[in-house]
């Protein structure tokens, strides 16, 4: 969470703006509005990190839809057996596999109902957000802060 007290906060929201690393637009001369714009709405945010609940068997059984694992089509016994496998590796439900979330997405076709539920337990975050912690807003203030310190 930003910290307006806090100068390592303040020089990395500076330093976040002054050099724009990751190409977000920012202009010090523009209107304040529209800075904060682009560090708080998620939308302007061009890196397109996501966040979302940690992947544990829980949450792949509650995206998991029965008919992606018929064996037909791309789904092979070999990757039922991968599914059912990390799911009898763990010791409970609740375990962290996040390591393997990218390899569960994609034994299923892009457009699986199941890669979609996953999919969707993600949301963007804004670029305040990525510097200083889930549910930052910058205000006004606190760029001002940043900027004269």
């Amino acid at each position: 969470m930003f910290d307006v007290t806090d100068p390592a906060d303040l020089l990395a929201l500076k330093t976040e703006v002054n050099t724009d690393p990751i190409g977000m637009g920012y202009d010090v001369n523009a209107n304040v509005t529209t800075l904060m714009r682009l560090l708080n709405d998620p939308a302007n945010n061009v890196g397109g990190e996501t966040t979302g609940q940690t992947f544990t068997p829980r949450l792949m059984l509650d995206v998991l839809e029965p008919n992606d694992l018929t064996v037909g089509g791309q789904f092979t016994e070999g990757e039922q057996t991968w599914v059912r496998l990390l799911m009898e590796s763990t010791a409970s439900l609740d375990d962290d596999i996040e390591a393997y979330r990218a390899k569960f997405i994609s034994v299923f076709p892009a457009n699986a109902p199941t890669v979609t539920n996953l999919n969707a337990r993600l949301r963007t975050l804004s670029r305040a957000e990525v510097l200083f912690g889930e549910d930052t807003v910058l205000s006004n203030q606190d760029w001002f802060a940043a900027r004269d310190s």
